[in-house]
Parts: structure tokens; sequence; C-alpha cells
């Protein structure tokens, strides 16, 4: 594992790179030992990225960061049933007090990115992105994320008499069924019931990932489809609440309404648990 480094210097380190996904192989896994592997993928992500974050101004390694977190708080919720819930409890609370920080740098980058062509407002912007640039770093830099990444690797599932294809598919038929729950009767143009979907929409994909990434191909291929019309929908959002970036999103608005139809016609691929 390549350690986070506070203060150090990118020399010596020529060769540092944003760190994408690297699913780990799970054929023959039992729950506890495919948890295991996949917390130790998710904490390389992280902690070379957060690295990244630290010595360079690349904002790929801020992005895959937090795709890093996000995935592991993803394993945490699917593997619950077998994680000792008081840690698993105290591990998400920091990572959710984390997330904000984080992503407010994100939402900046990507609005910087989106106004090339307008400097008027892309001037101010970048001095935006700086200063919560300098507040993400600050946060990785700190004792606290040191310690969120201690207390992620000490984690231990229990044992379970589960085969990791029953227990995945019942991790699946949940955030499934959460996802149509919190899209039911759903007015696409409320901004905050979109982002709401999103989130979901995410974890959906992440859980599908985890436990089938090869059958999973055609239904995450749907979820990504939705991700990234709500994705760009929610940079509208993020920079009119930002600066009155203003866009049209109506073209957005039909494509999404037109996704999600597809979607929710569409039949799982794993046998539904209960």
């Amino acid at each position: 594992m390549i350690p986070v480094v506070v203060g150090s210097s990118p020399i010596g380190h020529p060769s540092l790179a944003p760190r994408r996904w690297r699913a780990p192989t799970l054929r023959g896994a039992t729950p506890p030992a495919a948890f295991k592997a996949v917390l130790e993928a998710a904490l390389a992500q992280i902690e070379t990225n957060a690295r990244g974050v630290l010595e360079s101004s690349d904002p790929e390694f801020l992005h895959q960061l937090r795709v890093g977190l996000r995935r592991l708080r993803s394993a945490l919720r699917a593997f619950r049933k077998i994680l000792p819930k008081k840690p698993v409890n105290g591990l998400a609370r920091s990572l959710r007090e984390l997330s904000p920080k984080l992503g407010a740098a994100r939402d900046w980058d990507v609005l910087v990115e989106r106004l090339k062509g307008r400097e008027d407002l892309r001037i101010s912007a970048q001095r935006q992105r700086e200063a919560a640039r300098k507040t993400a770093q600050r946060a990785i830099s700190s004792k606290r994320f040191a310690r969120v990444l201690r207390q992620a690797r000490l984690l231990v599932a229990a044992k379970t008499t589960e085969s990791l294809a029953q227990f995945g598919a019942a991790a699946m038929t949940r955030t499934h069924r959460k996802l149509l729950k919190r899209a039911r009767g759903i007015e696409w143009s409320d901004a905050a019931a979109r982002h709401a979907v999103r989130i979901r929409v995410k974890r959906l994909r992440y859980t599908c990932e985890l436990f089938a990434p090869t059958r999973a191909s055609p239904y995450v291929a749907a979820l990504k489809e939705l991700q990234e019309i709500l994705g760009e929908l929610n940079d509208i959002a993020v920079g009119r609440r930002l600066i009155g970036f203003e866009a049209d999103e109506s073209a957005l608005l039909r494509r999404l309404g037109a996704a999600w139809k597809r979607f929710a016609r569409r039949p799982v691929f794993w046998r539904a648990a209960g």
C-alpha cells in the first residue's frame, strides 16, 4: 500500500498518476474474504490519489480520490450484515463529514472546465477553486483523515453461511429497491430530487460492479447512461448555485426521462433475494 505522506515532495515520485478503480478478483471468495479484497482495493485508490491531491494540481487526482471513497462507503453498505456495527457507524460518519470539503473542491474543478470561453466568469471561479483546493488539502493532511484510513484497515468481516452469490444478490436487491423507491413519482425538473436519485444510481452501479463485474455489463451500461445525464444536470445546478451560471436543461431532461424509462423496464440480471 502507498501511504499518504503529509508534506511530502513530488521529487522522488515522477511516475505518480491518478489511480482508477481496480476491481479485485472475487471468484470463489467467501463474503469475508471478498470484503477484505474490496477494502484493500478501495484503500489503494484512496491513498494514491490523496497523495496526488497534495503533490499535484491535476484535478483527476481529486476526482479519483472521491471515487475511491465512494467505493469504500459502498463496500461498508454492501457488507454491513457481517461488519462490526459500532466501528462501521463511526467510520461512515467520518466519511460523511469529509465529503463536503472534497466535493466543494471538485465542484469548482468542474465549473472552471465548463467556463472555457467565458473568461469573465472563469477568472473568479479559478480563485474560488484554489481556495476550495487548499481546504481539501488541509482535510487530507489532517490527523482525522489518517485515522479514518487506519480505522478502515482494521475492519474484519464475520463469517457467514451465505455464499458470495447469495450475499451479493441480497445487497443488489436492497440497493435496487431503494433506487426505485427514491425515483417513484419524481419530477425530473426538481434538482434536489434528481441529485438524490443520482446518489442511488451510483450506489447501485458500484454494488453491481462489486459482486458481478462481468454479468452486470449491460445493466451497468444503463446505469452509466443515467449517471452521465444526471451528472451533467448536476453540474448545471451547481454552476447556477455558485456563480449564477445559466444553461438550457430541456434537452438533457428529455434524455433523462427516456433513459429512466428504459432502465425501469430492464429486468435485473441476478436472482432477487428475499
